[in-house]
């Protein structure tokens, strides 16, 4: 019969309801305890895999609270107490005049938004690491006081690097195409004008050598030339005829040296084929060269360009154009040196260059 309304459960049901609702509370605490579990587990691996840590600072009191990412991040011990006058002896002193005042800005109201980069030593290995830093003010309500500080950080080091990258090249190649057009005007001045298919033909012989040089620079992304490639690369049908040979150690010949460089054994080439040793069937050219320098000084290469069994030698009576180009190219842009001996034997020639950057001259 349906129980009345002045009738009361028994108090066997009483208890097991109370058990039940008991059970179901316990039940929804533990879901509720793994649930949060589960989430501070992915915050913690959503930060581990963007590098970002996180961290809370307690304006009034000085107190630092970060996340243990924050710990790897700035190089400290998992065991160490964060401190704010730990965190900000850290930041490079170059950066922390600007690092301090963004932050008295940001709590005196000047935004409620902190946002900086700046550079920080690690505390484990001395690393200098670029970072970012950004938080968020909390005030109270009434006054407006700052409360708070909550933010975050993150490591933009290789970022920094590779923009710092990205500009020194845009330097270089800025500074590379202006060199490359000095050459080239230089070419077009020096190159004897009176008959003009010659011209031409020299003009674009000299271009030609100008950009093969620069395909080796550019499969080397710039970073310089082998320089038996280089000469090679020339020299290429007299090689394989065995009327040149080459003798000398394994060279990087630095970026700026490579096209001038080129360019001036393109001159002594094309004066070998005309007048020279490759003007007769059994002339040929011995090219060697080795290192010299050392006890603090840049090192310098020393080239020898040595040509025998072809046509009888005259020396010229006047400065040709292959002596001006020569010598535009090694002394005026490559500050080395330059000596031409017109024996009866064949021309030798002795360029010495010396290989740091600080031979590079403005042009020509």
């Amino acid at each position: 019969m349906p129980q009345s309304p002045d009738e009361s459960p028994a108090p066997a049901d009483l208890l097991r309801r109370i058990a039940e609702l008991e059970a179901e509370n316990a039940r929804l605490a533990g879901a509720a305890r793994k649930a949060g579990h589960d989430q501070a587990a992915m915050l913690r691996l959503a930060q581990e895999a963007g590098g970002i840590c996180s961290w809370q600072w307690d304006v009034s009191t000085n107190a630092l609270h970060w996340s243990e990412s924050c710990q790897a991040l700035h190089g400290m011990a998992p065991f160490e107490p964060p401190s704010f006058e730990r965190w900000i002896g850290g930041v490079h002193p170059d950066d922390r005049p600007a690092v301090e005042a963004a932050l008295q800005g940001t709590l005196a109201g000047g935004s409620d938004g902190w946002d900086i980069e700046f550079r920080y030593t690690r505390y484990d290995d001395g690393a200098e690491r670029w970072l970012v830093g950004r938080g968020r003010v909390e005030r109270d309500a009434a006054d407006g006081r700052p409360l708070r500080m909550i933010g975050i950080g993150f490591d933009i080091t290789e970022r920094k690097d590779s923009e710092a990258r990205q500009a020194l090249l845009m330097r270089e190649l800025d500074h590379r195409a202006r060199n490359l057009l000095a050459v080239v005007q230089a070419a077009l001045r020096l190159t004897p004008k009176d008959d003009p298919v010659e011209y031409a033909r020299a003009v674009e012989g000299r271009i030609n050598a100008l950009a093969r040089a620069h395909g080796m620079l550019a499969e080397a992304r710039w970073s310089g030339s082998d320089l038996r490639a280089l000469i090679a690369a020339e020299l290429a049908p007299f090689l394989a005829a065995q009327r040149v040979a080459l003798d000398g150690p394994p060279v990087m010949l630095p970026a700026h040296i490579a096209q001038p460089l080129a360019m001036a054994i393109h001159e002594l080439a094309t004066n070998a084929v005309k007048h020279g040793a490759l003007a007769a069937g059994a002339g040929h050219i011995a090219i060697g060269w080795h290192l010299s320098g050392g006890a603090g000084g840049p090192p310098r290469l020393a080239l020898r360009w040595a040509e025998a069994g072809g046509p009888p030698v005259t020396p010229p009576s006047r400065r040709g154009f292959g002596s001006r180009m020569l010598e535009a190219t090694v002394r005026g842009q490559l500050g080395g040196g330059l000596a031409l001996d017109w024996a009866a034997e064949g021309l030798r020639c002795a360029l010495e260059l010396p290989l740091d950057r600080r031979s590079e001259q403005s042009g020509f």
